[in-house]
């Protein structure tokens, strides 16, 4: 039975790097390689993220148990993420895994799952600030502060003579002038006056002014044609995708947006939006992605001109790994197994 092969986003996620898992795999975990080819040359993929048609092995000195105990897995980088994204429209990929040596071998279909990004995707950030610790300043290093100059207050001078000021009981009181009464009550009632006509003038408007009708805000644009074939050939495929993506159409909605993609020769997108949605466990869209490589309900086009057993076994599998007792995943993973 031929193994099970993923290649699945890190949590966190980084670009350029995924993790690889293998089920059903009959071999010793240690001391294993493997190489992938795709199918529309034949080609290898090989060190440095090129195609030769000599096989190239990636040895992996160990695979890791999961949880479960029945998945292997390790770590693989942009060596082997990068080329699985941006092959094209029609490729489809097939790994062999091998124990060092030679010895026990199996092969299988490997995918990008659902939300790998290139290496290409990520951004180098530098710091903005010296980490290193702060150290306070030494009292050599600090400047000296110079002696302040003693300060001398001046002797206080011997008080006037107010003799001179004193009044005579014998002189007549002189009563200083009185001053002026202002007229303080003339500000409040201007300050009344001007409210008044100012709440006058208010109400005056409310009455003549129209309402003005309340819209609700339109849909911003990007979510509005996030899917639409103007967007689609605008924008670069993997950006396309991403945007459609999270604009989260409805099943049958994204069938029309994949048949669109089909009839416009944007075979990458069909496929990216296929393998994106299955691998998050949309059955619907995993079923239509099985038909398209099933010899049963193949439909040959320009996105997918022969049908391939071994790709519509995978999305089979992938159905019954979210539905173990879905009766036509079953029963057609079964056949393509024959």
């Amino acid at each position: 039975m031929p193994i099970r092969v993923d290649l699945l986003a890190l949590e966190p996620n980084a670009p350029g790097q995924a993790r690889l898992t293998v089920k059903k795999w009959q071999g010793s975990p240690e001391n294993l390689e493997f190489s992938i080819q795709r199918n529309q040359d034949a080609y290898y993929l090989q060190n440095g993220q090129k195609w030769s048609n000599n096989p190239y092995w990636f040895q992996i000195s160990r695979f890791d148990l999961d949880a479960s105990g029945e998945t292997l897995q390790t770590q693989v980088g942009m060596e082997v993420v990068d080329p699985l994204l941006e092959g094209s429209a029609n490729s489809n990929f097939q790994i062999e895994l091998r124990e060092q040596g030679p010895g026990f071998s199996d092969k299988g279909v490997v995918r990008p799952g659902a939300g790998l990004l290139p290496s290409t995707a990520g951004g180098q950030t530098r710091s903005t600030y010296d980490a290193g610790h702060l150290a306070s300043p030494t009292t050599a290093d600090s400047p000296e502060i110079s002696q302040l100059p003693e300060l001398t207050l001046p002797e206080p001078e011997p008080a006037p003579d107010d003799s001179r000021f004193a009044i005579n009981e014998t002189d007549p009181l002189v009563q200083p002038p009185v001053p002026e009464k202002k007229n303080r009550w003339i500000w409040p009632l201007v300050l009344i006056l001007v409210l008044l006509v100012a709440v006058a003038v208010w109400f005056w408007m409310q009455k003549t002014e129209a309402p003005t009708p309340v819209t609700a805000a339109p849909a911003p644009a990007a979510e509005a044609g996030a899917c639409t074939l103007e967007s689609m050939n605008r924008q670069p495929e993997l950006t396309f995708v991403q945007t459609c993506i999270k604009a989260a159409p409805a099943s049958a909605q994204l069938l029309e947006i994949i048949n669109l993609a089909k009839t416009s020769n944007h075979c990458g997108v069909a496929q990216r939006l296929y393998a994106n949605r299955a691998q998050a466990g949309d059955l619907q869209i995993a079923s239509a992605y099985a038909h398209e490589y099933d010899p049963k309900y193949h439909q040959a086009s320009s996105c997918f001109a022969e049908p391939d057993k071994a790709t519509a076994a995978y999305w089979y599998e992938t159905i019954l790994s979210h539905e173990p007792d879905n009766a036509e995943a079953k029963q057609r993973f079964e056949e393509l197994q024959k």
